[in-house]
């Protein structure tokens, strides 16, 4: 596989663990919705007078609001949910060019290896947009941690990541100096290089070569 495939499986399987958490966030917070647990309607939400639970005098802003909207009783919008299924939404679009059924990213990730290298490219972006939008709800770090020991075997940086989401054969290596591909001939060492792409390897290439290195606790 090229570079680009191999951002775009590591970007691929970062948004499963992402939406996965996020799913279950929503879940999470249907129950607590159906236990009773209600918090004030987004609309109620004053820059001034901060959530209101109960209409105010004439001189509250918020009282005002519900007067005007008609809304009568506190409401919970389950976020996470909203999110989950806007995500869905959003790649049903690609997955809905490829073979087959089931989950749009099961089926987006299974074609990856296929796929032109513009397509592969043009799909990372999408994938990391997307995995951001998850990670920021839940503010959760991106799915990397730091390997020790080791440093990139193009420039020599010595704060390398590994990604290590899906099966081991999709593992792979980053490098944090953004150090990117210069085509035929880059030390990277990576059949089909190209030129402008950001490094990446798969782990066992770095790995292999590295006796003794260990990864770190996630980040």
């Amino acid at each position: 596989m090229t570079p680009h495939h191999w951002h775009a499986t590591a970007a691929a399987w970062a948004l499963h663990q992402a939406r996965g958490t996020l799913t279950q966030h929503a879940t999470d917070e249907a129950a607590q919705n159906a236990s009773g647990g209600l918090s004030a309607y987004d609309g109620l939400r004053s820059p001034v007078w901060g959530s209101r639970h109960a209409l105010g005098g004439h001189s509250d802003p918020v009282g005002t609001l519900v007067l005007a909207s008609g809304i009568t009783g506190g409401q919970r919008v389950n976020e996470a949910a909203t999110l989950a299924d806007d995500i869905t939404r959003r790649l049903a679009l690609p997955a809905g060019h490829l073979p087959g059924d089931g989950d749009p990213l099961d089926r987006i990730t299974a074609a990856i290896p296929g796929m032109l290298p513009g397509t592969a490219a043009a799909l990372t972006r999408l994938l990391v947009r997307l995995d951001d939008r998850v990670r920021m709800h839940l503010r959760i770090g991106p799915a990397r941690r730091l390997l020790t020991g080791v440093e990139c075997p193009a420039c020599r940086h010595r704060l390398v990541y590994e990604q290590t989401l899906g099966p081991a054969d999709a593992w792979t290596v980053v490098c944090a100096a953004d150090c990117r591909c210069t085509g035929v001939g880059c030390r990277c060492g990576q059949p089909g290089a190209v030129e402008g792409v950001p490094h990446i390897w798969p782990r066992a290439a770095v790995i292999g070569a590295v006796a003794g290195a260990t990864p770190s606790p996630t980040n």
